[in-house]
């Protein structure tokens, strides 16, 4: 059986229980107790509240939290460059698994990486997005180093030059645990069941343009990849996590994405120019 354990008092104001925070131990929930009832807190503790007491809940079978590291902090990859004459190098990839065990390689037909590897997770399954033909979006188990779903490779389609698969620890800090009171369904999320990945298309290299990742069958291998957001010019920076220009948002159910975008505008008018691909 697990369990946290939740503070909570009762007001003298309006009679209504009130949360103070869940931890996972009795111990941290006791010096959150001390934390918010003694000390120049007391006076405040005494007067307001009827009493203050430490909920025991028990957690069995609810959602577990993700382990950390991250799959993004715990998978990396080298690569080595495979010298093709006349112009056109391509790296041998290889995946290590916390930067030392090499435990998957494959070949990408391109001499640069960009950000073309992204491992998620699904429940407790490791996966990547990978990229080993240059123009397609492919899927790699990490625990057989194969590939288990992947685009058809179109060398006039769309190139993937990076990907981004939120994590649960991209969009939560933890602080709130399962069976406590402002838990909810969209704590749960995300789930490893979307992704974005960014490119360009054939013949529109400018920019790099954004697109969505429908990854929910790809144990079954299936990947869709759809530009249901429309001509969107990404302001990516290899300085940032993709975090950073690409948040995500859940609330009641409904998901939602802010984007970092590219806009020129005409500084004689303040009018925004359109490219002429949009």
């Amino acid at each position: 059986m697990t369990k946290i354990y939740e503070l909570r008092s009762t007001s003298l104001i309006d009679g209504n229980t009130h949360y103070w925070g869940a931890k996972d131990s009795k111990v941290e929930a006791e010096s959150l107790l001390r934390e918010k009832t003694t000390g120049d807190k007391k006076a405040w503790a005494d007067e307001y509240h009827a009493r203050w007491w430490i909920e025991e809940i028990d957690t069995t079978g609810m959602f577990e939290i993700p382990s950390r590291p991250a799959p993004r902090e715990r998978f990396v990859t080298k690569c080595g460059v495979i010298k093709s004459p006349p112009n056109w190098d391509t790296l041998h990839v290889s995946i290590l698994d916390t930067g030392r065990r090499v435990i998957a390689e494959y070949h990408r037909n391109y001499w640069s990486m960009y950000r073309t590897f992204e491992p998620f997770r699904q429940g407790s399954r490791m996966l990547a997005l990978v990229s080993p033909d240059y123009t397609a979006t492919s899927v790699m188990d990490l625990d057989t180093g194969k590939i288990i779903a992947s685009e058809t490779p179109r060398s006039e389609g769309f190139c993937p030059v990076g990907f981004y698969v939120p994590d649960w620890w991209d969009i939560n800090d933890g602080s709130t645990l399962p069976g406590s009171k402002y838990w909810s369904d969209d704590c749960e999320e995300p789930r490893g069941d979307f992704g974005f990945v960014w490119g360009c298309r054939w013949g529109d290299d400018s920019s790099w343009k954004v697109q969505f990742l429908d990854l929910s069958q790809v144990q079954q291998g299936k990947i869709v990849r759809d530009d249901r957001f429309g001509y969107v010019e990404l302001a990516t920076n290899e300085k940032l996590n993709p975090k950073d220009f690409i948040d995500c948002h859940f609330d009641e159910g409904k998901r939602t994405v802010e984007f970092s975008i590219l806009a020129r505008f005409d500084m004689a008018t303040g009018k925004r120019e359109q490219n002429e691909l949009e």
